[in-house]
């Protein structure tokens, strides 16, 4: 039986499932002979420097390309100074390509009106899937997550009111990030760092215990450990990983369910007394699918058993509002979605785009123009490479069902649930521009841009599109 007094066993049950987690992370390439290589999302301190060593492992046995991003927040001075130093020298003496960048989250979250550190996460983000975009060998990004964070995690969640999918804590795999060491606890880690000799850099910050991770870290989890032993710590992690195995059995019977639901069917209704026959837990998986798909909206659990409840006892005619506008109707059999109403805006014909060569200036921004939902002064600016642009762009307003790929994220987004993540009001949604070419919607003008508009170093000629509505030219102004 391994525990964390055996850190030996760190390298044996890690690396295998490094190898499991890039291979699920590699994009499907008939071509593709050497191995999925991997980024290290490296901080400095013992998870990411320990999974920055066992990356090296694996490159020793496999040939599969290693490099490592690390991103100074410039929030904690000659610290944080300090850490870079430390992932350099790291890096050095490994022979591993390291990815630096310097970027202060306070404007983001500024403009974003939420926390710091959810502005931190954004930037991060951004910046590994940037170096993932530029770096075709690397299949996924690993952060250094670890049994202990998952167990915190779970915790949080429990006592905030999450339910069954909330329990479930981080996935291994999410996209093009991994997390091959959620089976590992911190101790291990540390003692099997000591054991090399190798030393990591130690956070302050997370060991504030002013924070509620921090006072869970510090004082819940020991707690637990003092009143029921040792093994309380892993139990949460326990728990998320049973958990993920039951919902991913019931996530495969529902999308079964749907897809018989939806058969023979184009509207984009469902039919009802079907879906309310189903299983309470299959139901409300089906029809949370379908909203997502269909009309981007992400309704909680709670909401969706509502929605069933009212179905089984609904008769045709009657309705129930949603969420962004959008309104269930029960016709006969129909469970139909009714979009939300107009509202009336400025005519399609008073938003006019121009493009133009990028100054010197804007071409060597690097980052997403700052999210204005009102036009500023001269209007509304998108930067990026000439190449990005498929035939001549137009713009005109949004859609239901107009998708595209967010800065930062992975897949295709439904600008309809992006409205809504970004707080746009109702009324505010049904004037917002989108601006596409003959590739689709690029552009959720002043809110969202494509990842296919981002400017790189290497960007040979960029350009700057502008929109802004007719008779606008100069000052400040305000949207009709």
């Amino acid at each position: 039986m391994t525990t964390d007094r055996n850190p030996t066993a760190l390298p044996a049950r890690a690396l295998p499932e490094l190898a499991r987690l890039l291979r699920a992370a590699a994009v499907p390439d008939s071509d593709r002979e050497a191995e999925p290589g991997v980024l290290v999302a490296l901080s400095g301190g013992a998870d990411s420097t320990a999974l920055l060593r066992l990356a090296v492992l694996h490159r020793e046995r496999s040939g599969a390309p290693v490099e490592a991003a690390h991103l100074d927040h410039a929030l904690r001075g000659a610290e944080a100074e300090a850490d870079a130093d430390f992932c350099r020298e790291l890096c050095r003496g490994l022979d591993v390509p390291l990815h630096l960048r310097r970027e202060d989250p306070r404007p983001l979250a500024m403009v974003r009106g939420r926390g710091l550190e959810e502005a931190a996460r954004a930037l991060r983000r951004e910046f590994l899937a940037g170096v993932l975009d530029a770096r075709p060998a690397l299949a996924a990004c690993a952060t250094g997550h670890h049994r202990d964070d998952q167990a915190e995690t779970v915790v949080i969640r429990l006592f905030r009111g999450t339910g069954p999918e909330g329990l479930q804590g981080m996935r291994p795999r999410a996209g093009r990030f991994i997390h091959p060491l959620l089976g590992c606890g911190r101790d291990e880690i540390e003692a099997w760092l000591a054991a090399l000799g190798q030393p990591w850099r130690r956070d302050a910050t997370n060991d504030d215990a002013s924070n509620v991770r921090g006072r869970v870290r510090r004082e819940l989890l020991p707690l637990a450990r003092d009143i029921f032993g040792a093994g309380a710590a892993a139990s949460p992690a326990r728990l998320a990983a049973l958990l993920r195995d039951d919902a991913a059995e019931l996530e495969a019977q529902a999308a079964a369910a749907l897809r018989a639901l939806r058969r023979g069917r184009r509207d984009g209704a469902l039919p009802a007394d079907a879906l309310a026959a189903l299983p309470g837990p299959l139901a409300s998986r089906a029809l949370r699918r379908h909203l997502r798909g269909e009309c981007g909206l992400d309704l909680d659990r709670v909401h969706v058993a509502r929605l069933l409840d009212w179905l089984r006892a609904g008769r045709s005619g009657a309705a129930v509002d949603l969420t962004g506008g959008w309104r269930a109707r029960r016709d006969f059999d129909r469970l139909v979605f009714d979009p939300p109403a107009a509202v009336p805006g400025p005519p399609a014909a008073a938003a006019v785009l121009t493009v133009r060569a990028a100054t010197p200036a804007e071409a060597a921004a690097r980052d997403p123009e700052p999210a204005c939902p009102l036009p500023p002064p001269g209007g509304w600016r998108l930067t990026c490479p000439a190449s990005a642009l498929r035939g001549e762009p137009r713009v005109r307003p949004w859609r239901p069902g107009d998708r595209l790929a967010p800065f930062g994220m992975t897949g295709r987004r439904k600008v309809g649930d992006l409205l809504q993540q970004l707080r746009v009001p109702l009324p505010e949604r049904a004037r917002t521009l989108v601006a596409e070419d003959d590739a689709g919607p690029f552009w959720v003008v002043g809110l969202v841009r494509d990842e296919r508009t981002r400017l790189l170093p290497t960007t040979p000629d960029a350009v700057t599109l502008l929109v802004r509505y007719a008779g606008e030219e100069t000052g400040g102004t305000t949207r009709p």
